[in-house]
C-alpha cells in the first residue's frame, strides 16, 4: 500500500479553470432552484456565489489517475464500471472515527476547508454551497449524512471534490488517510451493510489486513444531494 502522496501531486495552483464560465451548468441551476428558489439570481446566496472562494489545494490528481467519468453516465453505469475494473485505486479518508474510501476516478482534487454559504431550509447534511473554480459546489457534511456521531470540538479540515457529468460536490472529511490499490478479490460489492452507517450510500467493503473500509457510492450520494 502506498501513501496518497505517491498518487497525487502537492500543489497550491488551481487546476485549469475550465470552471471560469460565466453561466452555471444545468445541474447547478437546478440545484439552486431547488434549495434557494426560482428567483435565486436575486438572492444573497447568488451574491455570495458571484466570485470563487480562495481555495488551498492540498492534493491534485496526477496524470496517471484514471480518465474522468464519461458525460451522461448513470449511477448504475458508474457502479458497473467500477466492478468491471480488475483493480481499483481508492482515496481513503476519516469521517469522525471511521474510515471510508471513494474511487480516485471520481476525485477531482483535495482542498483545505473553504468558506461556505448556508442554505436555510436545506437538509442538515448539506453544510451549504460555495463557488469553487467558478462552479456551484454543494458541501456535504458526511458525518450527518451517514449518521455518525462526531466528538465535541472535532472539525472537518479537508474537502474531497468529486465530479459527475456537469456537477461537482465537496465531501467534508476530518483527515485524509491513504491511497489503496485494491484488486477485485479484496472488495465485496452489493452488501446489506449493518455497520451503523447509511447502507444505501455504501457500494461495498474493502478488506485491508484486519480492517474493513467502507466504499462510498459517489453516484448515489450525488442523487441524494440533487433529488432529495
Amino acid at each position: 500500500m502506498k501513501t496518497i502522496e505517491e498518487y497525487f501531486e502537492r500543489s497550491v495552483t488551481p487546476p485549469d479553470a475550465e470552471a471560469q464560465k460565466e453561466s452555471f451548468s444545468e445541474s447547478e441551476r437546478a440545484f439552486l432552484e431547488k434549495y434557494v428558489g426560482l428567483d435565486w439570481q436575486n438572492t444573497v446566496t447568488a451574491k455570495n456565489l458571484a466570485r470563487p472562494v480562495q481555495a488551498e489545494q492540498v492534493l491534485a490528481a496526477t496524470p496517471e489517475a484514471p480518465a474522468p467519468v464519461k458525460s451522461g453516465s448513470t449511477a448504475k453505469d458508474l457502479e458497473e464500471a467500477l466492478m468491471a475494473e480488475p483493480e481499483l485505486r481508492l482515496v481513503g479518508f476519516h469521517v469522525a472515527n471511521q474510515v471510508f474510501a471513494v474511487p480516485i476516478m471520481m476525485v477531482q482534487e483535495v482542498l483545505r476547508a473553504v468558506p461556505v454559504t448556508q442554505l436555510p431550509g436545506a437538509p442538515d447534511f448539506l453544510a451549504g454551497v460555495t463557488n469553487l473554480r467558478g462552479r456551484v459546489t454543494p458541501l456535504v457534511d458526511l458525518a450527518r449524512m451517514l449518521g455518525i456521531s462526531a466528538d465535541d470540538g472535532e472539525t472537518d479540515n479537508f474537502l474531497i471534490v468529486c465530479r459527475i457529468n456537469d456537477m461537482q460536490i465537496g465531501l467534508q472529511v476530518r483527515a485524509i488517510d491513504t491511497m489503496h490499490r485494491a484488486p477485485q478479490k479484496d472488495i465485496e460489492w452489493g452488501l446489506e451493510v449493518h455497520m451503523g452507517v447509511a447502507a444505501d450510500l455504501l457500494a461495498g467493503l474493502l478488506k485491508v489486513d484486519d480492517r474493513l473500509i467502507k466504499i462510498l457510492s459517489v453516484s448515489r450520494l450525488f442523487q441524494m444531494v440533487l433529488k432529495r
